[in-house]
């Protein structure tokens, strides 16, 4: 195990916390709530990553294996592929929203 949270190194690689939002799935709303901590995946151009609480985190672009790896190492932590990714059905309109 790291020294470091692993929120604490997606919140310094630019990843967002997404928990509690409100994403659009079709026509429904849906609250993103935790997932499997330790978890990773991307699509449409969003990555996530779930942390030690199974808080999801998403970022744009996607998580290829060098990004995962410098998860990995920065944190500690071994990170599973295969997680839900929130707000990457939306056409893209949420990871717009929270760029800086």
């Amino acid at each position: 195990m790291g020294t470091t949270s692993l929120s604490d190194v997606l919140r310094d690689l630019g990843f967002h916390c997404v928990l509690n939002t409100t994403e659009r799935v079709c026509t429904d709303h849906n609250t993103v709530e935790r997932g499997t901590p330790f978890t990773a995946d991307r699509n449409n151009g969003v990555s996530v990553v779930y942390d030690q609480e199974g808080r999801p985190w998403i970022r744009r672009g996607h998580l290829d294996g060098v990004d995962l790896g410098r998860v990995q190492v920065a944190s500690g932590y071994a990170l599973k592929l295969g997680a839900y990714v929130p707000h990457s059905n939306d056409g893209g309109h949420y990871i717009h929203s929270i760029r800086n």
